[in-house]
């Protein structure tokens, strides 16, 4: 997802509409364990999607497309070594054509026991297609990322989190059991409509790139330090905490990987780890859970 993405002001009333439950929040005694926390760390691997002209040629300034090559092949390896210091499993988001343009850097990311998610083909908004062409782009994206990793997707976050209103049907009926996409609650829930659908909500706050991402057009958004970021993300990370909440962070490696942003992520998380009752998990295995609770 990215500000720069067609259609990105409307998003947020798109979402709203597309809320389908009346989200019911999860305690601090129903997380594992007795947690008091769960955190998902994601990662949107978009790669050179984001700086495309045009989807369909897959061109566009050669100095601004070698900002999407970055992720997958700087950026990630830096990941990686980061979640195993602290020995924690993300969640990665990976459009399939990234996938198959960059497939060791898939198996790289499965084979360190990390989930990977769907999240379209060519980064293109679901909102902005046919239902046709929807079903079309999560059969495509099923086929290539079980392909690659050898495991079938369970989680879909879509392109720039604009739903379609048949999204979220289409991606039941495509065997996901969980969505990343919604921001109407500060903790997972399960949908009434598709029943069964766990949500595992989101937000821009939580989400690198409204700080970081320049704007090639205009000139005029801050970027901002990676020190502004991590007071941001721990005043939430401290509220959530006190509330038995849900932390889910979402971040680009071709944004999160400069060299100082990792070093901050590294920080953040030893920081979150010093609190008494973290779990951090992949976003199936918070959905997983939801889903138990749901079943009692």
């Amino acid at each position: 997802m990215s500000p720069k993405s067609p259609g990105y002001r409307p998003i947020l009333l798109l979402l709203l509409a597309c809320a389908s439950a009346t989200p019911v929040g999860v305690g601090a005694a129903e997380w594992p364990d007795g947690r008091k926390i769960a955190v998902t760390l994601t990662f949107d691997l978009d790669a050179d999607t984001l700086w495309w002209d045009d989807p369909d040629s897959m061109q566009g300034n050669p100095s601004s497309l070698s900002q999407g090559r970055y992720g997958p092949t700087v950026a990630v390896p830096k990941i990686l070594a980061l979640l195993e210091r602290h020995g924690i499993r993300a969640t990665f988001f990976v459009p399939s054509w990234v996938a198959g343009q960059y497939p060791e850097t898939l198996r790289a990311i499965a084979s360190a026991g990390h989930e990977i998610g769907a999240h379209g083909v060519k980064h293109v908004a679901p909102v902005t297609l046919s239902a046709a062409a929807e079903q079309a782009e999560f059969a495509e994206s099923v086929r290539v990322l079980e392909a690659i990793t050898g495991k079938r997707p369970r989680g879909y976050r879509a392109p720039s989190w604009a739903l379609s209103d048949i999204t979220l049907e289409l991606a039941v009926d495509a065997g996901f059991t969980y969505s990343s996409n919604l921001m109407d609650s500060d903790v997972p829930y399960v949908h009434d409509s598709p029943p069964g659908l766990v949500e595992l909500p989101v937000s821009w706050i939580l989400d690198d790139a409204p700080y970081f991402w320049f704007d090639e057009a205009s000139w005029d958004k801050k970027i901002h330090s990676a020190a502004e970021v991590r007071a941001i993300w721990q005043e939430e990370f401290v509220a959530a905490y006190e509330s038995g909440g849900y932390f889910d962070l979402t971040m680009h490696p071709q944004i999160i990987g400069r060299p100082a942003r990792v070093r901050m992520l590294d920080e953040l998380v030893d920081w979150m780890s010093d609190f008494d009752g973290v779990w951090f998990a992949t976003c199936a295995e918070v959905a997983n859970h939801v889903r138990s609770i749901e079943a009692r």
